[in-house]
């Protein structure tokens, strides 16, 4: 687990990081693609996250050492759109 830190809030959110993010359940709604900005201080470097096929998480790689990320998306999160992984 990594933990990423909400730079607006100063709330942590606990990640999942270098597992197998394959699920089978979810439903895909909408056309719009959902994303949330991960800015991974492994690398100092920016990305853009989006949400997977079941829209059950947002699920991403750091663009320069490749570490997996993944942000559960559920009841009780948060509408925060951006992020620091640690």
């Amino acid at each position: 687990m990594r933990q990423v830190m909400n730079e607006r809030l100063g709330q942590h959110v606990d990640l999942l990081v270098g597992e197998d993010f394959s699920s089978s359940t979810g439903k895909g709604h909408g056309h719009t693609p959902r994303l949330i900005g991960v800015q991974f201080a492994c690398c100092g470097v920016y990305a853009r996250i989006y949400a997977n096929r079941e829209r059950t998480a947002y699920e991403g790689r750091c663009p320069r050492c490749a570490k997996a990320v993944r942000v559960r998306i559920g009841e009780g999160g948060t509408d925060c759109r951006f992020f620091t992984a640690y």
